[in-house]
């Protein structure tokens, strides 16, 4: 970084605050395909937190971390833009250089479904991306009325039923 830093012709702090601050940019060496956990709001209230337990017991490692034969490092990435598919990770496979990197997203997660993931990545295989369970972006478990997607349980909030008036009338 004092590198960048002399080669801009700036204050090595203003690179290191960059550096630092920015998810993205990697400061240690990272494995051949980045496991990236989504760490926003969206994804934790859908169980982000237990899948993130479940790949690190799998592998073996923390977050920031690579494990020993350096095909995976864990990390968390900030949101990935389909919260209506919470949780997601995504991995960025980096086995055709960093040069030709991409990303592939895993939505509507569960912790057995991303470790069987991982396995199949290990194994050499390409796990089906995307959505896991649904085919658009209804509610997981929902029922259609006819009109709308309804929960199966009926409707309700994130610490119970909801309180009435549901919508404000338009029509007082």
């Amino acid at each position: 970084m004092n590198r960048v830093a002399k080669l801009l012709d700036m204050a090595p702090i203003r690179v290191y605050e960059v550096a630092t601050f920015y998810t993205m940019f990697n400061r240690t060496k990272i494995g051949k395909y980045h496991v990236q956990i989504c760490g926003t709001t969206p994804c934790r209230l859908q169980g982000a937190q237990k899948i993130e337990e479940a790949i690190t017991k799998h592998l073996g490692i923390g977050i920031g971390q690579t494990t020993p034969d350096g095909l995976f490092t864990l990390g968390e990435m900030e949101c990935m833009g389909a919260c209506v598919n919470a949780p997601m990770v995504a991995i960025a496979d980096y086995t055709k250089g960093v040069a030709g990197f991409e990303y592939t997203y895993y939505e509507d997660l569960t912790p057995k479904d991303a470790v069987a993931i991982l396995d199949t990545i290990k194994k050499g295989g390409k796990p089906k991306p995307g959505s896991q369970y649904r085919l658009k972006a209804e509610p997981a478990g929902a029922v259609h009325s006819g009109e709308k997607w309804v929960p199966k349980d009926g409707e309700t909030t994130l610490t119970g039923a909801p309180r009435a008036p549901y919508c404000r009338d338009l029509n007082a």
